[in-house]
């Protein structure tokens, strides 16, 4: 991984990283806290060798022998014999096992001392086994290394004693609870970076426009950056949220222009990979930016069991387009102004069709309201539902031609996107282009879409090539399903 994948892998999950940091922090503060303290006595010995006659070359090879000497004690100042008699003759409550795993002894190097380190939960004890053991070992070291009384006067004889005294250290040397703290905080950031490379590899979301970019060919028309709290009046009297928001909208209905290249009048279908995305307030945004700027627009709720597109707009009407679609109403009837002073109608109702069971839409009655509603427009927008689950949005998109699929931040997974891209581009239906709602840290700036701009060909706008993506059937450039289903009949 290259530094910036770290900083993406900090970015979606430095939440976690931090809790498990602080959980590790406190854990070890947690141990440090329940472990009993443990005091330490310090010693201090000291191995001579003298002879009864003595001159510099036998006082130079005493030297060298209490310092070999001095190796060799530092081993047996625990062995079995030293301690077993130790224990008892202070009484102690411990094993063989226990004295040797608290009595360390070391002998620093070239010298003949030996240093002891005695610890015990109890700080008097301590002080009184490492007093007691200098002299116990004292006595053992006298009787099997000096010789006997009557016997060479020539022999050296080793002596073993104590420094000063046995020292008590003045704080506990365990638990050692910074240390404790600073290894549970380096625990839990190690544990959270490993939890979020694992997240990292196995999240399937789209969390931001890198994912959908790199997880799909389609072009990104627009990235809407996450808002705050929103209520049902958000479009009731124009785009709705910050400053970056608003022109985030506007950015996305010149990128649509773009892509959309061909004469007018145009229709698009916005839908998502799976329910809910916010397809329907992106739609209804796009369409409000489009109106805003002059274009004649209408933008229709297809979604039959989750209309939401008349209370998101402020408008009321007690039809919708199913409704359009088996004559019950008239396309006049229907369509409301959604402000006077903006070219913006509205095709929706306020109720649902909750009942899953219903009759499918038919291609040739959307054809045809299609036809009639691009008479009176110069773009016309669906509102779709997921296409994944709805078989609704595939008969609509075939029908008009064109879609924008709608990815939310950090809910749409990619391989649903995929999948949706590949159903729809099977049946013949460009995707004109995605947008992702919700990306977080763009409120600065909205995003603007790599879309070349058309090159006007003597006054005409011409529709170019789909750059070589895959397509698995594609209509005949400039075409539609709308040109292919021509109506019948008007609507009353």
């Amino acid at each position: 991984m290259d530094l910036k994948a770290y900083v993406r892998l900090l970015r979606f999950h430095w939440v976690a990283i931090l809790v498990l940091t602080l959980l590790g922090a406190a854990g070890g503060a947690a141990v440090a806290q329940l472990q009993p303290p443990v005091y330490a006595a310090k010693a201090q010995m000291l191995v001579t060798v003298s002879a009864p006659v003595e001159d510099s070359s036998q006082a130079y090879q005493g030297a060298l022998l209490s310092q070999q000497r001095a190796k060799s004690y530092t081993t047996l100042l625990t062995s079995q014999a030293v301690l077993g008699r130790l224990t008892d003759q202070l009484g102690l409550p411990y094993s063989i096992e226990h004295m040797q795993s608290h009595i360390t002894a070391t002998n620093p190097k070239d010298t003949a001392v030996i240093d002891v380190t005695v610890k015990d939960r109890s700080a008097g004890q301590a002080k009184q086994i490492a007093e007691a053991l200098g002299p116990a070992f004292s006595r053992i070291v006298s009787s099997a290394e000096n010789p006997a009384p009557g016997g060479n006067d020539r022999t050296p004889v080793i002596n073993f004693g104590t420094l000063d005294g046995a020292e008590l250290l003045d704080d506990p040397v365990s638990p050692r609870r910074n240390f404790d703290i600073a290894l549970g905080l380096a625990a839990g950031f190690v544990l959270g970076l490993a939890w979020a490379v694992v997240r990292e590899v196995t999240d399937t979301r789209i969390r931001d426009l890198q994912d959908l970019a790199q997880g799909t060919d389609v072009d990104v028309l627009g990235v809407l950056p996450r808002g705050g709290r929103r209520s049902d009046k958000e479009f009731r009297s124009g785009l709705p949220g910050p400053p970056a928001e608003v022109q985030a909208y506007r950015w996305l209905a010149l990128t649509t222009e773009i892509a959309g290249r061909g004469p007018r009048p145009r229709a698009y279908v916005v839908a998502s990979a799976v329910d809910g995305d916010r397809t329907t307030a992106v739609a209804a945004g796009l369409a409000i930016a489009l109106a805003e700027s002059g274009t004649r627009t209408i933008v229709v709720d297809a979604q039959r069991s989750r209309a939401q597109l008349a209370v998101l707009l402020g408008v009321s009407s007690q039809w919708g387009l199913v409704d359009v679609l088996n004559d019950r109403a008239s396309v006049d009837d229907v369509l409301r102004r959604w402000r006077d002073d903006v070219p913006l109608h509205v095709l929706a109702g306020s109720g649902t069709e909750p009942d899953s069971g219903a009759a499918p839409l038919r291609q040739a009655d959307v054809a045809e309201l299609c036809n009639g509603l691009m008479r009176r427009a110069d773009v016309v927008i669906f509102a779709a539902p997921s296409v994944l689950t709805q078989s609704d949005t595939t008969i609509v998109a075939r029908t008009v031609g064109q879609v924008i699929l709608v990815a939310e931040a950090m809910a749409t997974r990619m391989p649903d996107f995929a999948q949706s891209v590949q159903r729809l581009r099977s049946v013949g239906v460009t995707v004109l282009g995605a947008v992702l709602s919700g990306e977080r840290g763009r409120r600065s700036r909205p995003y603007a879409s790599a879309v070349e701009a058309p090159a006007p060909v003597d006054g005409h706008d011409v529709r170019p090539e789909t750059r070589g993506r895959p397509h698995a059937v594609t209509w005949p450039r400039g075409a539609s399903a709308v040109s292919r289903l021509e109506p019948k009949g008007g609507r009353r």
